[in-house]
Order: C-alpha cells, then sequence, then structure tokens
C-alpha cells in the first residue's frame, strides 16, 4: 500500500507545506513525501517503536541525509494515534498501521483542506482505506477505498 499512498494525495502534497507520515518504519514513504512536498515543507515521521524511529532515521540518513540535516524531514518517537499537535495542523496525513477508527487526533490536526490516509478496521477483520478531507467549515468526510490488510 505505501507505495500507491502518493496517488491518493499527490496533487496536495505537491503544493503544501507540512505533512505526517504516522508509522513511518524504514523512512521509504516518508522520503517519498519530502521529495514530493513545497520547497519550504517539512514532513514529520512519527513512529511508535523507538527501534523503528531509529531505523528509519538510520535508513534515511544513507541516501537522504540532507533532507535529515536541513530539517525537511523529522523523525518523532511518540504515539501515531494522539499525533503531534505541537506541529499542526497538517495539510497532509499518511498513517500506515490499522486502528478501528479514525483518532480524533489525527482529525483535529488536519488544516482545513488537509487529506488524511488511515487504514481502518479490526486487526484479524475487515479493514479498507479511508480517504478524510477535512472542509472548509471543519467539518471531516470520510471515504471508503481499497480492501486492505494492516498490522495494528
Amino acid at each position: 500500500m505505501a507505495p500507491s499512498s502518493p496517488q491518493t494525495w499527490c496533487p496536495c502534497a505537491w503544493r503544501e507545506n507540512n505533512e505526517k507520515d504516522v508509522g513511518c518504519g524504514s523512512g521509504y514513504l516518508t522520503a517519498c513525501l519530502a521529495l514530493m512536498v513545497a520547497p519550504n515543507g517539512v514532513v514529520h515521521g512519527l513512529e511508535y517503536l523507538k527501534e523503528l524511529s531509529t531505523w528509519s532515521e538510520t535508513n534515511l540518513r544513507k541516501s537522504f541525509g540532507d533532507l535529515l540535516d536541513s530539517q525537511k524531514i523529522i523523525i518523532h518517537h511518540g504515539d501515531g494515534w494522539q499525533g503531534l499537535a505541537e506541529h499542526g495542523p497538517f495539510d497532509v496525513i499518511h498513517v500506515g498501521a490499522a486502528e478501528e477508527s479514525v483518532p480524533e487526533a489525527l482529525c483535529a490536526q488536519l488544516k482545513i483542506g488537509g487529506k488524511m490516509v488511515i487504514p481502518v478496521g479490526p486487526q484479524g477483520g475487515d479493514q479498507f482505506i479511508l480517504l478524510v478531507d477535512k472542509l472548509a467549515d471543519g467539518s471531516i468526510v470520510q471515504e471508503r477505498s481499497l480492501a486492505v490488510r494492516y498490522v495494528p
């Protein structure tokens, strides 16, 4: 799913400035986002497991150390369901692990006009990608997309 995720928000990512990759894992998609974001944009990678946030930073340093040094990519260790309110609001949020429902904290951290892509559904059950948009009035619109199976 990660390689196809950017097509969902590419028009938004190319023109916007503040993005978040929740569950950044290896750093692959975080790097993709950083290469697409506006010149003054920032991509925040957030990983719950300390070992994975370290791995992400190590991997990124190998090929994209300049993006880390310039702080175009910033890797954080923390609770992805709580997000990074202190760095928001975000134009784009990608979530790389399934939750049973969309975390309110992540919706609250979307900018007006922002987009979120998140796998939703019970572990071991039917899961799908939700496309979430925050409208001008602050309301949230959710649309089901692909059927998937993600880690919790």
